[in-house]
C-alpha cells in the first residue's frame, strides 16, 4: 500500500515523466495574444510533419464534410477555428506521445477511444445544457483518465495486481486501486495536469471525476465529466479493465439542475456523437 504522498515521491525522481506537447504549448501561447493570426498557429503546426498531415486528412474527412478540398494548414485552421485547432492538436500530440504503451493489462486503442468519446460527449453535454464551458469541457474529457496511462507504465506490477482484484470481486478499476495500492489514477492524472500546468478546473476535474461530490471549486465541470465518463462506459459496452457497471452520482443531478428523465434524454442525444467520435479517432489514431 502506498501514500499518495510517496506516489508523489516515486513520481518527482522518474526523469522521463511525459511533458505537455511541444506544439502544444506554443500555440496555447499564441492563443493568449491579441494579435494571433493564421499564420502564426500555421507556421508552429507545419513544424509537425505528423500533426500537420493528420489535421488535412482530418478536415478533408466526411467528420466535417466540406465540399471542396482543403490542401494547406491554413485553410483548415480558417474551417476549423482556432480553438478546434488546438484541441485536435492536443488530441494527436498526446496519442503520439503514449504511442507505444501496449501490454497484456492495457488496451491502448480502447483507452483512446474511450478518452475521445468523453470529451467530445462532454462538449455536447456542455452545449445542450447551456453551462459555457466551450473546448475547456473537451480537453478535461480527453485527459480524465491519463493517470491509467501513467499508473500502465510507472506501475505496471500494481496495474495488474488491480486488475486482477477487479476481476475477482466484480469492483470498479477504481475501487480497486484504492484497495491495492491506495491511490488511484485519478491522482495520478492529477499530479501529470499539474506538472503541465493545466488550468485548475482541469486539473480538477481529472482528480475527482469519479467522486464529484467532493468538489473544490468547478462542482460544474467536473459533473460534466462525470455525465460523459459514464455515457462513454455504456456506449461501449463496458471499458478498460472495469468489472462493475457505473452509478451516476446523484450530486451532478443537484449542481447540473436536471433531473434523470434529463439524464436519459442527454444519453440518446449523444450517442450520435459518439459515432462521430470513433471516426474523429480512426484519423488522429
Amino acid at each position: 500500500m502506498v501514500s499518495t504522498d510517496e506516489m508523489v515521491e516515486i513520481l518527482d525522481k522518474v526523469y522521463d515523466l511525459p511533458t505537455l506537447p511541444t506544439v502544444y504549448m506554443r500555440i496555447s501561447n499564441l492563443m493568449n495574444r491579441d494579435d494571433i493570426s493564421v499564420k502564426d498557429i500555421g507556421d508552429v503546426i507545419a513544424t509537425d510533419q505528423s500533426i500537420t498531415i493528420k489535421i488535412l486528412r482530418l478536415v478533408n474527412s466526411t467528420f466535417y464534410g466540406f465540399s471542396r478540398k482543403i490542401v494547406s494548414i491554413q485553410q483548415a485552421i480558417v474551417l476549423m477555428g482556432f480553438n478546434t485547432i488546438r484541441n485536435t492538436v492536443l488530441s494527436v500530440s498526446v496519442f503520439d506521445e503514449f504511442s507505444e504503451m501496449d501490454n497484456e493489462y492495457f488496451n491502448l486503442n480502447r483507452f483512446w477511444q474511450h478518452s475521445i468519446a468523453c470529451g467530445i460527449i462532454s462538449a455536447t453535454v456542455d452545449k445542450s445544457l447551456n453551462t459555457g464551458f466551450r473546448d475547456e469541457v473537451f480537453v478535461s474529457g480527453l485527459l480524465h483518465d491519463i493517470g491509467k496511462i501513467i499508473l500502465n507504465k510507472y506501475f505496471s506490477t500494481e496495474f495488474g495486481q488491480i486488475l486482477a482484484h477487479a476481476k475477482k470481486n466484480h469492483t470498479s478499476f477504481y475501487e480497486s486501486e484504492r484497495a491495492i495500492i491506495g491511490f488511484s489514477h485519478n491522482d495520478l492524472g492529477e499530479y501529470l495536469c499539474d506538472k503541465w500546468k493545466l488550468p485548475f478546473p482541469l486539473v480538477e476535474s481529472v482528480a475527482l471525476h469519479h467522486q464529484p461530490d467532493n468538489i473544490r471549486s468547478s462542482p460544474k465541470l467536473v459533473s460534466i465529466i462525470h455525465l460523459a465518463d459514464t455515457f462513454s462506459y455504456y456506449l461501449q459496452s463496458g471499458y478498460l479493465n472495469d468489472f462493475k457497471q457505473p452509478q451516476l452520482s446523484p450530486f451532478i443531478l443537484e449542481e447540473l439542475d436536471i433531473k434523470k428523465e434529463t439524464v436519459r434524454d442527454l444519453f440518446k442525444g449523444v450517442k450520435q456523437e459518439y459515432e462521430k467520435s470513433m471516426e474523429l479517432f480512426s484519423f488522429i489514431n
